[in-house]
């Protein structure tokens, strides 16, 4: 005997339905009977991933999206339309949906991610907005470029958990950690280092309890005078990933993490340390600075250049878990 849609019932249309997009219930179910429109509309939590505008989708779902994904390839889409947002991924952001992110629009928007790759008037404000707790239910932000003047000292953004940025000064790092108290994880991308800044910083160090910084360096090296700042404002590390090009001895940098990061559990690494002729700064020295350290592989990349390599955790892992 056949089966038919229509003669399950609600309960197991409903536990079907939950696993099933917001896209593919409207193109596969939506408008087949008055009872299947009756469970679909009942549904919460769903998701949609949107590549170009359909209006009547949107229209249909746009209160029960929980997790959006927009890709503007061909339509700017408005996203002030979802007023129950969790999470929200916008890749290509035009200024008018930066300023639609927005406590009014989205009151309990929890996960951000906004790779933007250049600055613009729209993604300072939003910036601004967020170090100012102006989205006080965001706990999980990727916001790709950040500029030192995004950030006031007098700002204060107590329900960020976790961050990743894109800065040009390596300054911003302190004055994010000065902003947000009660960051557990925080990646930076340093793609310049430029940190000539009037504003003036509180000399104190922060004993911030951060948890797990990701330092990705694709400008020049840190001196390791500035590495030191850094890790004496988060001495509660417990897992630590650096890449970049170092024109210091690894066994130095290794010394200093051992002796500024206590609760250091877990190193990960992928640098490139310029040539030199000291003996001690061998694979076994370093290893034998810190516990952590004994995952460290070394390999001579050209002109005696080595490559130190740790998978104590990687910096790609889901930054949101």
């Amino acid at each position: 005997m056949m089966t038919l849609l229509e003669d399950l019932p609600n309960e197991l249309l409903f536990d079907v339905f939950e696993y099933i997009s917001a896209r593919d219930l409207y193109y596969s179910f939506w408008a087949l009977n008055r009872r299947i429109n009756y469970i679909v509309r009942s549904l919460k939590n769903l998701s949609l991933i949107i590549y170009k505008n359909e209006p009547l989708l949107i229209q249909t779902f746009a209160d029960k999206i929980f997790r959006l994904q927009v890709s503007n390839h061909y339509d700017i889409i408005d996203i002030d339309h979802f007023p129950n947002l969790r999470s929200l991924s916008l890749y290509n952001a035009s200024d008018k949906q930066l300023q639609q992110i927005r406590y009014d629009c989205m009151p309990n928007l929890m996960y951000l991610f906004i790779p933007i790759p250049n600055i613009t008037e729209s993604s300072a404000k939003l910036a601004r907005n967020i170090f100012s707790n102006q989205l006080p239910s965001l706990r999980y932000a990727d916001l790709g470029i950040i500029d030192v003047n995004y950030i006031s000292l007098s700002s204060w953004s107590p329900s960020l958990r976790v961050l990743c940025i894109n800065c040009t000064k390596s300054i911003v790092i302190r004055m994010v950690l000065l902003v947000c108290p009660n960051l557990k994880r925080f990646q930076v991308n340093l793609v310049k280092n430029n940190s000539k800044i009037a504003t003036q910083l509180p000399t104190k160090t922060l004993n911030h309890n951060l948890k797990t910084f990701i330092l990705l360096v694709s400008c020049r090296s840190l001196p390791l005078e500035k590495i030191n700042d850094i890790l004496l404002d988060i001495p509660n590390v417990t897992r630590i990933y650096l890449r970049w090009c170092c024109d210091t001895l690894f066994v130095a940098l290794a010394r200093m993490l051992s002796e500024r990061l206590k609760y250091l559990s877990q190193f990960g690494c992928n640098i490139i340390e310029f040539p030199n002729d000291i003996e001690y700064n061998n694979i076994k020295s370093i290893r034998e600075v810190h516990s952590s350290f004994n995952n460290i592989q070394c390999t001579i990349i050209h002109h005696g250049y080595r490559l130190f390599t740790a998978d104590g955790f990687h910096e790609q892992a889901n930054l949101f878990g």
